[in-house]
This record gives structure tokens, sequence and C-alpha cells, in this order.
């Protein structure tokens, strides 16, 4: 009888080392799709493209990942290089991200998106699309006390022109930002705003381009270091 037992709690123990359990989970939610994807302690992942208006596009990826500190690489049906920040997957080849809903894994984070609701950050990357910075430019890592500062210069910027007809509040716009230190060492953001609700699910993933919409629409660069705006561009209506 001892014997027995000693066999099937054995049993039952390699059973529980080979589960497969979940270690993070992440998502993006946009216009009609949603993105579930998942890591295992396995090291296999579990993408899901789902698609509200069109089931038949829906699809499956699997594959397997390495995870090293925060950088992440997934290979099989779905290649991927990136890393792990401020509660989100962020792409290295683009300005994309899935934002992370569980996880049980630690990673670095400098900004608690829950305090700035209006914002989101990507990092700078001269081999990503949509390079707006001069060709010296090197990344530069946001800080609260920086999103901050953004805040109490935007409103200053768009009293500076007649377009945004009495949306002056910052707080009125999502806002995409990417940051960069210039030759001399001052830090430069970029800015892309959207009125606030209009695009506030997409924008919190990845950067695309929107024409017309007038003054719900602008995007400009802001010079932290002098605290000055500079190509402040609002679309047509």
């Amino acid at each position: 009888m001892i014997r027995f037992f000693s066999i099937f709690f054995f049993t039952l123990f390699l059973f529980s080392c080979k589960q497969k359990t979940e270690l993070v989970q992440a998502e993006i939610k946009s216009f009609g799709l949603k993105i579930d994807f998942r890591l295992y302690n396995d090291s296999t992942y579990i993408m899901k493209r789902i698609y509200e208006f069109d089931s038949i596009k829906n699809e499956t990826l699997e594959g397997n990942f390495k995870l090293q500190n925060d950088s992440l690489v997934c290979y099989g049906d779905f290649n991927f290089n990136g890393f792990i920040k401020n509660n989100f997957i962020e792409s290295n080849q683009e300005y994309e991200k899935y934002e992370i809903i569980k996880s049980k894994i630690k990673s670095n984070s400098k900004i608690d998106f829950k305090r700035f609701p209006t914002y989101t950050t990507f990092t700078f990357d001269k081999s990503k699309e949509y390079n707006r910075f001069n060709e010296t430019a090197i990344p530069y890592e946001l800080t609260e006390n920086d999103l901050l500062k953004i805040d109490s210069i935007l409103p200053i910027c768009m009293n500076k022109t007649e377009n945004f007809e009495g949306k002056q509040n910052a707080d009125d716009y999502s806002k995409q930002c990417i940051a960069t230190k210039n030759r001399k060492g001052e830090i430069e953001v970029w800015v892309n705003c959207a009125c606030d609700g209009m695009s506030k699910d997409s924008f919190k993933y990845f950067i695309g381009t929107v024409h017309d919409g007038g003054p719900c629409f602008f995007k400009l660069k802001i010079n932290l270091t002098k605290i000055e705006c500079f190509d402040v561009f609002v679309n047509g209506s």
C-alpha cells in the first residue's frame, strides 16, 4: 500500500511538472479585430486573431519563443522580435504594441499608464517606418515626469493657433509619443494627438495615418529641454 501511494504521488508530481501554464496574456483590440497573444512556461505561444465581422479570416498562430531579461523573440507561425516594457509587449520592427492583461513575470516599468490613461509611448528606432527625427537622434525613454511636462506644454502650443476652436485642453486628446535625444543632448518628443474616444483603443497599440478630421487630429514636436514646441501640423477638414 505504501509503495502504491509512493508511485501515485510520484506520477502526480511528474504530471504537475509537465503541466502547461500561462506566463503572459496580451492583446490588441481595435476596429472589430482582437488579437489574443499568450506565452506559456514550456516556451510556446498561441496567438489568435479574431475578426468580429468576418469570422472566415479568424486564425490561430503557434510556435516557440525565447525570453531573456525583457527581450522577446517568437518564431514559427508568427515571427516577432521585441521586448516587454511598461506592461506592453512592444515590437522592435514597427511601432506596434500588445497590452499585457495578465503576467507572472516581472518587467521593466517607468510609467504606470493607469495614471496617464490618455498617453501611450513607443520606442524610437531608425529602422522603423515613420522616422520623424534627424539621423543623429538616439532613443530616449520617457518618464512620468516627462509626461507631466508634455501635459503642461501642449495647451500652450495649441493656443498659438486658431485651428483648435476651443479644444485647448490636452486631456481631450489621446496622445502617442516617440522620444529621442538630439546631438545636443536635448530631449525631443514627437506627439501624435486624436480626440479622446475617437481612436482611443487603436492609439494604444500602433501608429497609423489619419487624413482630414480637422483639429481632432494633430501632431507636433516638443523640446522638453527648452520647453518649446515646433513642427505643429493640424489635419484638414
